[in-house]
């Protein structure tokens, strides 16, 4: 312990980690389970590299785009983020939109206006913390 410990002051690293040990040569069939081992490995480094050019055919290529898809994503995406957010979109023009709050977002400032309005005229708050 005493050893441990000046190492740890000292900034000395000991690994515990023991190394594995291998395959003996005296296991039966050694040369067709490592054999296995390296195609499974193989399998699965070209499963990883077929994913990654999915994800790059799938992602774009960003800057390769013409400014005419991209304006479109950007409406599509933000279409999905106001519809989410209880915002209507109405399409006056196709560059320009209005915004319109729907009626769960009034009802929410409302009870926000009088909340604030109680909060205002009280003399004491009082604030309740859940500590379970």
């Amino acid at each position: 312990r005493k050893q441990a410990k000046r190492d740890s002051k000292a900034g000395i690293v000991r690994h515990n980690k023991k190394k594995d040990p291998g395959i003996p040569n005296s296991w039966p069939f050694k040369q067709e389970l490592l054999q296995n081992i390296r195609q499974s490995n193989e399998r699965m480094e070209q499963r990883k590299l077929e994913e990654k050019e999915r994800r790059a055919a799938k992602g774009g290529g960003g800057a390769a785009r013409n400014l005419s898809e991209l304006v479109a994503e950007v409406n599509a995406k933000q279409s999905q983020f106001d519809a989410k957010g209880g915002m209507v979109v109405t399409n006056v023009d196709d560059s320009v939109k209005t915004l319109t709050t729907s009626h769960g977002q009034q009802s929410r400032r409302a009870y926000l206006r009088s909340l604030k309005q109680v909060i205002e005229s009280s003399d004491v708050i009082l604030q309740v913390i859940d500590s379970r």
